[in-house]
C-alpha cells in the first residue's frame, strides 16, 4: 500500500513500534521488522545482516523474507564482498540497477535471476563501527527507490534500532550472567577433586559445555619444553584417546612456546596444517597459563571452518585462566603430599606413609578374609658405621641399603622407612612362609651392597629382621608391628651368640 507521509506515515510508525515493544528477542524484532518493510513498501525482500568484521568472515544473515528470497547458496551470495563495501558506509544509500550487477558475479546471478531492479541499504551503528546492515529490494514490476523511500525508512530503522539496541544489550547481559554462573559452576568442580586427571576431565567438560558446537578438546601438559598428553573429550561422550600427539611445528607446541591464544578458522588452508592434507574445519589453542608460566594447552575443534569469535575466545581464555590456577593448586598439592609421605634420605615412603597403606591393607584383609605379612628390618653394625666413617657415610650407607631392599622386593611389597635404621615391609596376600622365602632373597642382596667409605674402601651391612602375621599373629597393626619388633631383637640376639 502506499504511505501518506502527510496523515499515514505516524500511525504506521505508531502501530509498528507497539507491536516491536511486544517482541520478546532481538531476533523477533528483525524478523517483525522485514516482513512489516516487505509488506508496507511493496517490497520483493528484504534481509538484516549483521556485520562481522572482528571474525573477518565479513557478515552474517540473521533473517530474511520471503523464503524464497535467496537460494540455498545464501552464505555465498553477498557474504563477504557487499559486506566489506558496505560496512564502512554511515549512511544510507539507494543500490540501482547497475550498482546491484557490479557487486560480484554470484549477486549479479541472483539478481538477474529474482528480477531486483533496485536495493536500499541501512546501516545500523551501536558503538564506533556499523553493526548491521537492513536490505530492502524491488522488482522490476515495483517502482524505483526514491529520495522519500530512503528517508522513511532510515527513520523508522533508526527508531526500532532503538529498541533493538536495548534488546541486544539486555540479552548480552542475561548472557554474561549465565556465563558467569557457568564460570563459578566450572570453578567449583574443577576443584571438587585434588586427582589430576580428575580436573583435566572437569576442566574439558566446561569447556565443551560452554562452546556447545565443538566436537572435541584435549589438554596437554608442558613440562621441560615438550608437551605430553592429558585428557581428551568429545562431544559424543569418549574420553581418554587422544586424536592426534602435538606437532614440533604445529598449533600446539607453538602455542605453548609463545603462550598466545591461535585460532585457525580453517585448517585445511592454513599454513600451520600444511603437511596435515586431510585435516578440516577450525581450531583453537588456548595457553594454560600461571605467573607466566605455562603449564599446558588446551585445544578445541570444529568440524566446519566457521572459526571461533571474539567472544568465544574470552569465554576460553578466562577458562583456561582458572583451569591453569586449579592445575597449579593440584601440583602443589602433590608435591607437598609426596614430601609429607616420603623420607628425604632414601627416597622411601616414610613412617606416615606406611602406617596409611597398612591400615589400607588390613581393612582389605578383614573384609575379604585375605593374609598379609608385616616385616620389621634392622641393619646390623650401622652404629659403627657411622661412628667410625662419620655421619654422611652413614647417611650414605641407609640410601645404598634401601635401594638395594627395593630392588629385591616384589612390585606388590611396600617398603618403608620406619626410623634410624629401621625398615618396615608390608607383604599384601602372603603367608609367613612366602614372606621368609623373599626376605632371605633381600637378606643375600643387602650382603653383597657395597658401601664406600674411603677411597678404594668398601663396606658391608647385614640385617636383622622379625615377621609377624595376619591373623594367624595378630588381628591390629599394633600388636602385628610390635610381635615383628620383638621378633627382630630375637634375630640380633641370635646373630650375636653365632
Amino acid at each position: 500500500m502506499e504511505i501518506n507521509r502527510e496523515t499515514g506515515f505516524f500511525n504506521h510508525i505508531d502501530h509498528l513500534m507497539e507491536q516491536v515493544h511486544k517482541c520478546t528477542s532481538s531476533q523477533q524484532t528483525i524478523d517483525f521488522l522485514i516482513r512489516w518493510m516487505v509488506e508496507t513498501y511493496q517490497l520483493c525482500g528484504s534481509a538484516f545482516v549483521r556485520i562481522q568484521s572482528g571474525k573477518g568472515l565479513g557478515a552474517e544473515w540473521l533473517s530474511f523474507y520471503p523464503e524464497n528470497l535467496f537460494s540455498s547458496k545464501l552464505f555465498e551470495i553477498d557474504f563477504n564482498d557487499q559486506a566489506l563495501i558496505y560496512q564502512r558506509q554511515s549512511k544510507p544509500l539507494i543500490i540501482d540497477r547497475n550498482g546491484l550487477l557490479s557487486i560480484n558475479e554470484l549477486t549479479r546471478d541472483w539478481a538477474i535471476r529474482h528480477k531486483i531492479y533496485s536495493a536500499v541499504l541501512i546501516p545500523i551503528q551501536y558503538k564506533m563501527d556499523i553493526e548491521s546492515l537492513l536490505l530492502l529490494y524491488r522488482g522490476e514490476e515495483q517502482p524505483q527507490f526514491s529520495q522519500q523511500d530512503l528517508e522513511d525508512t532510515a527513520l523508522v530503522t533508526r527508531m526500532v534500532a532503538n529498541v533493538l539496541k536495548w534488546q541486544i544489550n539486555s540479552e548480552g547481559m542475561e548472557q554474561y550472567a549465565r556465563e558467569l554462573d557457568q564460570m563459578l559452576r566450572a570453578s567449583l568442580s574443577m576443584t571438587e577433586s585434588l586427582n589430576l586427571n580428575d580436573v583435566l576431565n572437569a576442566i574439558l567438560d566446561n569447556a565443551l559445555e560452554l562452546i556447545p558446537d565443538v566436537n572435541d578438546a584435549h589438554i596437554f601438559l608442558y613440562e621441560n619444553y615438550v608437551l605430553n598428553f592429558g585428557a581428551a573429550k568429545f562431544c559424543n561422550g569418549t574420553t581418554g584417546t587422544v586424536w592426534a600427539e602435538p606437532r614440533e611445528d604445529g598449533l600446539t607446541y607453538r602455542v605453548a612456546r609463545t603462550g598466545i591464544t591461535i585460532r585457525v578458522d580453517d585448517m585445511s588452508v592454513d599454513s600451520l596444517f600444511l603437511n596435515t592434507p586431510n585435516w578440516q574445519g577450525s581450531i583453537i589453542g588456548i595457553p594454560l597459563i600461571n605467573n607466566e608460566d605455562v603449564l599446558g594447552v588446551m585445544t578445541l575443534a570444529k568440524l566446519e571452518p566457521v572459526g571461533f569469535s571474539n567472544h568465544e575466545t574470552d569465554i576460553l581464555n578466562r577458562l583456561g585462566s582458572q583451569a591453569a590456577n586449579v592445575i597449579q593448586n593440584v601440583r602443589t598439592h602433590n608435591v607437598i603430599s609426596l614430601q609429607a609421605f616420603t623420607d628425604s634420605l632414601t627416597a622411601l615412603p616414610n613412617r606416615r606413609s606406611f602406617e596409611w597403606e597398612a591400615q589400607k591393607i588390613l581393612d582389605q584383609a578383614q573384609r575379604y578374609q585375605r593374609v598379609f605379612t608385616v616385616a620389621m628390618l634392622d641393619l646390623d653394625e650401622f652404629k659403627r658405621i657411622n661412628d667410625t666413617y662419620g655421619h654422611a657415610i652413614g647417611d650414605d650407607s641407609l640410601r645404598i641399603i634401601a635401594h638395594c631392599m627395593k630392588n629385591e622386593l616384589r612390585k606388590t611389597d611396600f617398603l618403608a622407612r620406619f626410623g634410624g635404621d629401621e625398615f618396615v615391609i608390608l607383604f599384601p596376600e602372603t603367608t609367613l612362609e612366602l614372606a621368609s622365602q623373599v626376605i632371605d632373597n633381600l637378606l643375600k642382596r643387602v650382603v653383597m651392597c657395597r658401601i664406600p667409605v674411603r677411597p678404594e674402601q668398601f663396606e658391608s651391612l647385614s640385617v636383622s629382621f622379625g615377621l609377624a602375621n595376619f591373623p594367624v599373629d595378630g588381628d591390629d597393626l599394633k600388636s602385628l608391628i610390635k610381635l615383628a619388633d620383638d621378633r627382630l631383637y630375637q634375630h640380633k640376639e641370635v646373630i650375636k651368640i653365632r
